[in-house]
């Protein structure tokens, strides 16, 4: 398979990263303002949902064709790429180490992770769920949404066909 990035590709990364870092920002904000700056109340809100968000979106993609694959690159490269990040992590752990917060950073560290692993999980059951329920359906089943028989390169190969 070609590796050729289109303009349209590189467009919705883009987009979607410039979309997904304003929303990270303008959210940690309000967070802060309710919740306070004493902890990373912020980044551990909004790595959790890009977490749960991402597993959910990544299941959708690989099961049914209601997400193609531009639009995958979208939401999950660029704009959920852009909303969650480690280094943010990495940050709040240390500038709570640095206050003095010795237990406080490794409660954020383990909350974060054990948080972040079960909203994958949370997602991808979301995920599946919504398959099964979509299989259900009459409709659903004879518009052929689901992805039983095409790979994500197949998918790609029949985009760029179009």
């Amino acid at each position: 398979m070609k590796n050729n990035v289109t303009l349209r590709q590189l467009v919705a990364v883009l987009t979607g990263g410039f979309l997904g870092t304003m929303t990270r920002y303008l959210l940690s904000l309000a967070i802060q303002q309710v919740l306070g700056k004493g902890w990373p109340y912020d980044i551990l809100l909004i790595n959790i949902t890009g977490a749960l968000l991402i597993a959910l979106i990544s299941t959708l993609a690989e099961t049914t064709m209601l997400i193609g694959p531009t639009r995958r690159l979208f939401l999950v490269t660029g704009f959920l790429g852009a909303y969650t990040t480690f280094s943010s992590l990495a940050l709040g752990t240390l500038n709570l180490l640095n206050g003095g917060a010795t237990l406080p950073a490794f409660l954020y560290l383990l909350t974060s992770l054990l948080g972040g692993l079960l909203a994958i999980v949370l997602g991808v059951r979301l995920g599946q769920g919504g398959v099964y329920w979509l299989k259900k359906r009459p409709r659903m089943r004879s518009l052929g949404l689901y992805n039983t028989t095409h790979s994500d390169e197949q998918v790609l190969e029949e985009e760029h066909r179009v």
